[in-house]
């Protein structure tokens, strides 16, 4: 019968190979919210101890405690100081800049935390993409396919929702959307600018939370050494994409009724939930695609 060899003896020299553990932030409060920084007068954002302290010029301070911070949307009247940037990557929370058009110009997030399966696959095929048969493989062309299905779906959900409302969609009307958003990605917009840089903060925050990152560059794997033999995947601009499509197909009476910025955030706020699920339906369809061109 054989001993097994005490820890201590084993050879310094010869560690063990462990896989690295996922970094791991404070847990958020319940009721934790969007943290809207929307003031167009120079905005001061500091930090002491575990909170933000925020103070518009002429105005008192405001103390906000980081764990009751879902993410944060703010415009460039925000100043911030890096000690507050780097509270906010302690805790993993997303900064999202909006510009005086809505546009989301950029996003800040801290390095991934934690490994979920999906975003280990994203890692995968980026990293294994390669030829087959001489031709070139088929990941980043069928993840356009899957953009082109998830399309396709944003617009059966538009025309269950008519349905449901008793406003049916004609085939006419069906087959002019069918060609302007599943064929040639135009959005019907309907809505003000300021909810689509609303929604890709909404989505940021979303892929943060799950390690995954907002672009893959792919590279493939038997490309000559310096080659300029590559594709980059999109992912948060395309889910950005698909969420605002649905927001605005399927956003009726509601869009007449935006006037105002904040109302534009109220709004935004009450479908939240929804753009949440949507989310997470088109996500939970990429893992199963991912797996098919791994081969797995």
């Amino acid at each position: 019968m054989t001993r097994p060899r005490d820890s201590a003896s084993r050879d310094p020299e010869r560690p063990r190979s462990r896989r690295p553990s996922a970094v791991r932030t404070p847990a958020r409060a319940p009721g934790a919210r969007t943290l809207y920084l929307a003031s167009l007068l120079p905005t001061r954002v500091s930090s002491t101890g575990e909170a933000l302290v925020v103070q518009v010029q002429g105005g008192q301070l405001s103390r906000i405690p980081i764990a009751r911070v879902m993410r944060i949307v703010c415009g460039d009247a925000a100043q911030w100081s890096g000690a507050a940037l780097m509270l906010c990557q302690q805790h993993g929370v997303v900064i999202s800049w909006v510009d005086g058009a809505g546009t989301a110009t950029g996003h800040l997030w801290s390095t991934r935390r934690r490994a979920t399966d999906l975003a280990e696959a994203l890692s995968a095929a980026a990293g294994t993409w390669h030829r087959r048969d001489g031709e070139r493989a088929s990941w980043p062309a069928t993840y356009g396919n899957w953009l082109r299905q998830r399309r396709l779906a944003v617009l059966q959900d538009w025309a269950d929702e008519r349905r449901q409302a008793d406003q049916p969609v004609g085939r006419d009307e069906w087959e002019q959307a069918r060609q302007a958003w599943v064929c040639r990605a135009e959005v019907p917009v309907r809505l003000p600018a300021l909810m689509r840089g609303l929604a890709a903060a909404r989505v940021a925050a979303h892929l943060s939370d799950d390690g995954i990152e907002p672009h893959y560059w792919c590279v493939a794997a038997d490309a000559e050494p310096g080659a300029q033999d590559a594709a980059v995947i999109a992912l948060a601009e395309d889910l950005t994409e698909l969420v605002w499509a649905r927001m605005n197909l399927c956003a009726g009476a509601l869009a007449a009724a935006v006037e105002q910025p904040r109302d534009t955030v109220t709004l935004f706020e009450a479908w939240s939930d929804t753009c949440i699920r949507t989310l997470q339906a088109h996500l939970a369809t990429l893992r199963p695609h991912l797996l098919r061109e791994l081969g797995l």
